[in-house]
Parts: C-alpha cells; sequence; structure tokens
C-alpha cells in the first residue's frame, strides 16, 4: 500500500434547485483553488417550486445544463433527487452522458474517482420507511438493507458515506456543539448505517445548519481502530451564512499508508452511534426508551420518565380526515415505530402526527391516517385497548372538525359584532361577506374580503358563502379592469391561538397591468427563497376551486395566491415549516414598487383619513357592488 496523490473533491448542501448560485460559486473555488475532480451534493437537489410535484416536467435553471448552453466546471455526483420536475429530469440526465451532472440513485456503493462512495436518497419518515411502496421522497427499510449488503460485500474500507438526513445521536459526545441541530432530520436508519459503514468522512445535509463533528473513533472490527469525521452542510446561498461548500483532499483508503488511515487525533470522542444503534442500548438511552434498567442500577433510585419524539406527520401525504383516527391518552414513551407497530393490526398506517405544546411537552393525543376509510374504522375498535399500560380512546378524526357553524369570537378584529372592529373601514356588506379597507393599507385599492361569521378559512365556508365570495371577487376584478388595473390577492390561513383563531381575510390589491403580470412569478421566487412549493390551479368555478385546494392541502394550514387571470397557486403549510406572516404583504408591496408598506404597522393612517378612504372607495365601487345589482 502506498500513499498517491489526493482526490480533490467538494462537498455541498441541499441546492434546492439554486443551480446557477452552485456553479458560479463552484467555478469560482475551482478557479482559485483547484482544479477539482469531482462535485458531490447532498439534501434536496430540486426546487421546491411552481408545480412541486416529482413527476411534473421541469421548469428550471437546470435545463441550461442539460441542453449544453451552460456547463457544470467540476463533473457533478448528486442524492436528494424529489422535488420540483425531478423524475422527469433524472430521466432526462441518464440519457446525455456527455452531461456532467449525475444522479448516484436511490442507494448502493459506487467507485468515483478512485474513491469508494456510498450512499442513501431519500428522507426518513417512520411510516414510509416500514411501507413497500416506493414514495420518492422518503426511503424504505428495504433501501437501507440494500445498501448495507453493498457495504458489507465491499473489500476495504469506504471513503465517504453521503445522506440527506443526519444520523441520530451523531451530537452525542460533543456538549453544546450540536444545540442548534433540528431533531426532526435525525435518523436512526442513518445512525445503523454510519455504525456498519464505518466511513472516513459522512456527509449529510437538510439540517439547514453546518456542523463538522469532531472525530469520533469506530469500533475495531479486527482490522484496527480508524476515525470518522462527519459534516452537515448548510443549503446552498443560505442567509443565515451557514457554511455550504466544504472542500477536500482524500486519498483512497486503499492507497494510504496503515498508519495514516489509522491515526487518531487527540480531541476524537468514542463513536456516538455504538450501543445506541443496531445492538444492546447504553442504560440511559434504555431508560428514555421506556425499557427495563440494567441490572447494575439503583433499582430504588426513580427513573427518569421515558418520552418519546414528535411526529411531524409526511410532507408527500395529503390529510384525509375521513381516514384518520383522533388517539387520546397515548404513552409518552410510545414512538412512532411503536403506534404503527400497534395501529397496524387494523391496516396500513401512512402518517402519524403527534405534536408538542408550545412547552416542548409531548402531547398525549395524535392522528393516525390509514389507506382507506375501511381500516380507518376497524382501528377504532381498539378503543379502550391498553397500549404501554395505559387505556387508548379512538374516534374518527371527522369528529374533530373544524365548527363551521361558527358564532362571533369576543376579541376578534373581523368579527362585526366586536365593540373595536373597525367598521369605519367597511365598504361594501353582503348576506355573508363583507368588504373592507385593509387598516395598514398597501395602496388606496388594498381591501380584504371577509366573512362576516367567524370562519377560519375559505375551505369552511357553507356553499352560499362560496358562492357570494365568487361574486365579489368578480365584481373587485370588474372594478379593478375599469380603472386599467388587475387583481391580485393572497389568502392565509395559520391556526393562531389568540382571539378564538384565525377569523378567514383575503387580501386584494388593484396592480397597474404590467405589475400585475409579474405576480405569479413574484409569488414563485418570493416561495423558492423560503423553499416553498407552489402548485397551480387553473382558474375555475369556486366550488370547484375549493375542492381542488381541498385535494391538496387536506385540512392542513396553507397559502394561497389569487392571480389577475383567476387561477391560484397554493402552498401547504407543514408543521414545524417556518411561514414568516407578512410573506404575501411583502409580495404585494413589491409589486406595487412600494416595498417599505410590507409592515401594516407602518402604514396606519388618522380615523379621519380612514373615513375619507373608505368613503372614496365605496363611491368609485358602488357601480360594481353586488349589494346594488
Amino acid at each position: 500500500m502506498g500513499s498517491s496523490s489526493p482526490v480533490k473533491a467538494l462537498f455541498v448542501g441541499d441546492v434546492n434547485g439554486n443551480f446557477n448560485a452552485l456553479f458560479t460559486r463552484v467555478a469560482k473555488v475551482h478557479a482559485s483553488h483547484g482544479p477539482f475532480d469531482v462535485l458531490f451534493c447532498v439534501g434536496r437537489f430540486f426546487e421546491p417550486s411552481l408545480e412541486g410535484a416529482d413527476d411534473a416536467e421541469y421548469a428550471g435553471q437546470l435545463e441550461a445544463y442539460l441542453e449544453g448552453s451552460k456547463v457544470a466546471p467540476v463533473p457533478t455526483y448528486f442524492i436528494g433527487g424529489f422535488g420540483h420536475g425531478s423524475r422527469y429530469m433524472i430521466d432526462k440526465l441518464s440519457q446525455n452522458p456527455s452531461c456532467a451532472i449525475h444522479y448516484l440513485g436511490r442507494g448502493g456503493l459506487a467507485t468515483i474517482k478512485g474513491l469508494q462512495v456510498a450512499f442513501l436518497d431519500g428522507l426518513y419518515n417512520a411510516a414510509a420507511y416500514g411501507s413497500d411502496e416506493d414514495s420518492h421522497m422518503y426511503y424504505s427499510k428495504a433501501a437501507v438493507e440494500k445498501v448495507k449488503k453493498a457495504i458489507m460485500g465491499m473489500e476495504g474500507d469506504l471513503d465517504v458515506l453521503l445522506t440527506n438526513d443526519w444520523p441520530e445521536g451523531v451530537t452525542r459526545g460533543v456538549g453544546g456543539a450540536g444545540k442548534d441541530v433540528i431533531s426532526s432530520h435525525l435518523s436512526g436508519p442513518v445512525a445503523d448505517l454510519a455504525l456498519l459503514a464505518r466511513p472516513r468522512y459522512h456527509v449529510a445535509g437538510t439540517n439547514t445548519k453546518h456542523f463538522a463533528r469532531v472525530p469520533y473513533i469506530n469500533e475495531d472490527k479486527g482490522t484496527g481502530r480508524h476515525i470518522t469525521r462527519f459534516l452537515g452542510m448548510g443549503h446552498v446561498g443560505n442567509a443565515e451564512k451557514q457554511k455550504w461548500i466544504q472542500a477536500l483532499g482524500l486519498v483512497p483508503c486503499e492507497q494510504m499508508e496503515p498508519d495514516q488511515f489509522k491515526a487518531i487525533p487527540p480531541e476524537s470522542t468514542k463513536c456516538p452511534y455504538s450501543g445506541f444503534h443496531g445492538r444492546k442500548r447504553d442504560a440511559d438511552e434504555r431508560s428514555s426508551q421506556g425499557e427495563q434498567p440494567w441490572r447494575w442500577q439503583d433499582a430504588t433510585k426513580k427513573q427518569k420518565l421515558p418520552v418519546a419524539a414528535p411526529s411531524l406527520g409526511r410532507q408527500d401525504v395529503v390529510k384525509d380526515r375521513s381516514k384518520t383516527i383522533f388517539v387520546r391518552n397515548v404513552p409518552f414513551a410510545a414512538t412512532e415505530e411503536e403506534l404503527i407497530a400497534y395501529f397496524s393490526t387494523a391496516g396500513k398506517v401512512v402518517d402519524v402526527v403527534r405534536k408538542a405544546n408550545t412547552d416542548g411537552k409531548l402531547n398525549t393525543y395524535c392522528h393516525i391516517q390509514f389507506s382507506t376509510k375501511e381500516e380507518m374504522d376497524k382501528a377504532c375498535q381498539l378503543n379502550e385497548q391498553e397500549l404501554m399500560g395505559r387505556q387508548l380512546f379512538i374516534e374518527p378524526a371527522a369528529l374533530q372538525k373544524r365548527k363551521r357553524d361558527a358564532a362571533p369570537v369576543e376579541g376578534c378584529w373581523f368579527c362585526l359584532s366586536n365593540p373595536n372592529a373597525d367598521v369605519n373601514l367597511v365598504c361594501s356588506i353582503g348576506q355573508e361577506l363583507y368588504v373592507a379597507l385593509d387598516k395598514g393599507a398597501i395602496t388606496k385599492s388594498h381591501v380584504l374580503l371577509v366573512p362576516v361569521e367567524h370562519h377560519a378559512c375559505s375551505l369552511d365556508l357553507p356553499t352560499s358563502a362560496m358562492d357570494e365570495m365568487a361574486r365579489y371577487l368578480s365584481a373587485l376584478s370588474s372594478f379593478f379592469a375599469s380603472q386599467g388595473k388587475a387583481m391580485v390577492g393572497f389568502e392565509r390561513f395559520m391556526r393562531l391561538r389568540k382571539s378564538g383563531g384565525n377569523h378567514c381575510h383575503i387580501n386584494i390589491v388593484g396592480l397597474p397591468l404590467k405589475d400585475a403580470d409579474d405576480a405569479q412569478q413574484a409569488f414563485v421566487d418570493a416561495g423558492r427563497k423560503l423553499g416553498h412549493t407552489f402548485t397551480p390551479i387553473g382558474k375555475a368555478d369556486m366550488q370547484t376551486t375549493v375542492d381542488t385546494m381541498k385535494d391538496i392541502v387536506g385540512e392542513g394550514e396553507y397559502f394561497c395566491a389569487i392571480l389577475p387571470d383567476g387561477s391560484r397557486l397554493i402552498h401547504p403549510i407543514a408543521y414545524g415549516e417556518r411561514h414568516p406572516l407578512s410573506f404575501g404583504r411583502e409580495v404585494l408591496a413589491s409589486l406595487a414598487k412600494v416595498p417599505e408598506r410590507a409592515d401594516w404597522k407602518l402604514c396606519k393612517v388618522s380615523e379621519q383619513e380612514e373615513v375619507e378612504n373608505t368613503e372614496e372607495f365605496k363611491t368609485k365601487f358602488k357601480p360594481y357592488d353586488i349589494m346594488f345589482e
């Protein structure tokens, strides 16, 4: 075994479709510190954009590199093959071997530039992990086992392991260095894989943070010990300035001198996964999972109460209450895997949502969705049965549905019965909705369309209210058209805790035609910066539009943009997702060429001005007002 020249490799985190930013930066590094032999990308590779479906036809920056008008400066290999148009683009890339951008695959082992590289694509989700179906975004147990089998059959040692998820326990033994790691992107199966693989480097994405762990010492498998270095990479071009590109010079393991390969830096820790995954765990870990203490523990001492981790639900599963049960009195120690195993006796579990409260304490209730309504009905028959010594109380989640006959809520700004409601801003009152100027209007034509009753979102409105909403939207569109403008708007539904929860309201602004034409791209571009996916909904009657929206968001929270031609863009807001409350206003203010008015508090005027502005709008709108038809 003799030492040779190192392979110069670059590693980056989630690209999220920002290919121009990626390759511009790589080209600069390649010119100043290269040449580099290879670029590896981990985390989401494709953008969450206008059409978020994996099967959609791709429309994005990568097309130029496929067609040859732009060239990747370094041969590029990626995982994270999910997102907008990913299936379509991966197929096209495979048909163009001259393109320097290559998808590694769902999982396996490859030799790249002399390096032995193992990879696992997808993210961890307990329901998807136990499924036989390929969800594309999530990996299954079979996929992990395939990678393990390839590693066990290889000769020599592994140079690099690439995953999207970080391994569960990676911050163990490093004190407070990993305190900012997002727990929802830690994976037990990836930890098991890393424990078996013993790579020299393990690189992962998805977590948004950069984290270079101190080396840890792998177990001796009979050929001596060596270290692994873990690198968690930030997102490409992230605003938080988290490091997202890393250059390494790697001599392949098989070409390293034995003393060099087995060198152990003094700061190295023990393997963070040993004793925790794939084998008996130590006493603390077993206690945290609710298992029996080891025999050397003092049985007279009160053990720490076991608490499982929250279950955030699958992003690729549309929430359907007709197939979902609501379970109360769930043991704190019951993990997502254990819940799935318990309820699988009734049928196929496709999703589990069990959140924590604002103090971080795990809820004792959860929602479990099945593949069919019949399976949900069967699961309800387990009502009052025990799990871990606690009696479960189970009912169909549809019984928990938000009340449609909503009474006025004390303290709600939008309930006209509230003494503090700004009734001086009301321009038109229909049978079930009203139009009012916005309290902090972006422009003088900025109005709100609001149900009279306290409904949480437009999807909760009764049919009669939906019909009236359609009439108001049509009237407002005609009104703005008479002024040479076009209507742009948005609805944001989030379950607010204060003042009785969210009261549905739709923001609407009339914009000059040239500016309104940019609305679709403006929402898409703003969403891309947050990693948001928008799905387009073509112009249709109100009931069809509502039905389509329900198919996309189910009972969940969402943001919906209303475009000048009557079509819409909708984004389901996932649990735990960062969605700024000012997102919609920022887009509208930017389109109106007054970005400084995105903050409504900076746009307030005197009560006298409010009255004058309201009367002015009422006078102009009167010929189109549905109450004067």
